[in-house]
């Protein structure tokens, strides 16, 4: 077993250890072969799965292996249903507009389009004005840029046939430009724009990976007015934080991320 802190009720922690071993691997698993992983006594272990197995949590196929029980699945539901993602995803966003005072974001790429989910604004007057569910071309927005991080540029060609259509004057409308910038942002682990989504406005984004996979991104978007090097190093380490909340909470949900921002 592995070691753990003291604090922790030895009994309890081996139960949850043993759900999570056969969650992960539902069907391979005898009570040897759960012992052996465990690195916990057969006959410490055996009173464990009965007691799982009588309460539904597990049960034993005739081949003595053993799976999740419906016990288990019910105590999951219940947690889908008082769980919203986005709406943890808005308190995420919050903390960092608390700090930096700048309105935040968070989208996912729908065709060639950055899809707006959540936006906390920013209690300053004068502020960026985006809605939730505005659609604007990837391109042209750090959120956007961000999501198009693990694309070729072949693949990118083929969302725009029609070649990169400015938005603003500043906006970039050259393929090869804008593999300069992605290959750029994937070095420095940020993305950036300068008033090509939106005049005066500037923007630094992150993407949000789900197994290595870019599934989303979120955004600080601060008027230009308010933008010095201060400001853009407080933002990138908001970002980087939220990014990590965001990322531990989809990759630690055993569910499709995709049907719970629907």
């Amino acid at each position: 077993m592995k070691e753990e802190n003291s604090s922790l009720h030895r009994t309890t922690l081996r139960i949850i250890e043993t759900l999570e071993l056969i969650a992960d691997n539902p069907g391979r698993f005898t009570l040897s072969d759960i012992s052996d992983n465990l690195q916990i006594p057969k006959s410490t272990i055996s009173p464990i799965l009965h007691t799982l197995v009588h309460k539904g949590f597990l049960s034993l196929g005739s081949d003595q292996h053993y799976r999740i029980g419906f016990s288990a699945y019910n105590i999951g539901t219940g947690f889908l249903h008082q769980f919203s993602f986005l709406d943890e995803i808005e308190k995420i966003l919050s903390d960092v507009t608390n700090v930096c005072m700048e309105a935040s974001h968070f989208a996912v790429l729908s065709g060639g389009d950055v899809l707006y989910l959540k936006k906390v604004n920013s209690p300053e007057p004068i502020r960026m004005v985006s809605f939730v569910g505005n659609k604007i071309p990837a391109y042209s927005t750090a959120l956007g840029k961000a999501l198009l991080l693990n694309l070729t540029i072949s693949d990118i060609k083929k969302l725009y046939p029609d070649g990169l259509v400015p938005v603003t004057e500043h906006t970039i409308t050259d393929f090869t430009e804008l593999k300069e910038q992605l290959l750029k942002a994937r070095q420095e682990g940020y993305v950036y724009e300068v008033e090509e989504s939106n005049q005066y406005i500037r923007c630094i984004a992150v993407p949000i990976r789900k197994a290595e996979k870019i599934v989303a991104s979120i955004s600080v978007a601060t008027p230009v007015f308010r933008y010095d090097d201060k400001k853009e190093a407080l933002i990138k380490t908001l970002l980087s934080n939220a990014q990590y909340k965001i990322e531990t909470l989809i990759n630690t949900l055993k569910i499709n991320y995709e049907d719970l921002i629907q």
